[in-house]
């Protein structure tokens, strides 16, 4: 049976999440979609500089921008550091 990370969410990451997707249940959806990849594969996302900081670039949903989700992860967990629209 596969391993799962559990998420973890900077409260920074859910400040900036709810300031750019209004809708509630959107910016649920949308972020449960990288919770669902990331959780199994993290290295899903590109390594930024050789460092500990990782990015998923999303795709836009209906009347949303594209975005990018930060995050960091270890054996046990992976953390959303922060999301920034593109």
């Amino acid at each position: 049976m596969a391993t799962y990370r559990s998420i973890r969410r900077d409260p920074d990451f859910d400040a900036q999440l709810n300031e750019l997707i209004y809708d509630v249940r959107r910016a649920d959806e949308f972020v449960e979609a990288a919770e669902w990849v990331l959780s199994r594969n993290p290295y899903e996302g590109t390594r930024l500089s050789g460092g500990p900081v990782w990015f998923l670039p999303m795709r836009s949903i209906p009347d949303q921008p594209s975005a990018v989700i930060y995050y960091a992860f270890n054996d046990d967990w992976v953390v959303f550091l922060r999301i920034e629209i593109v």
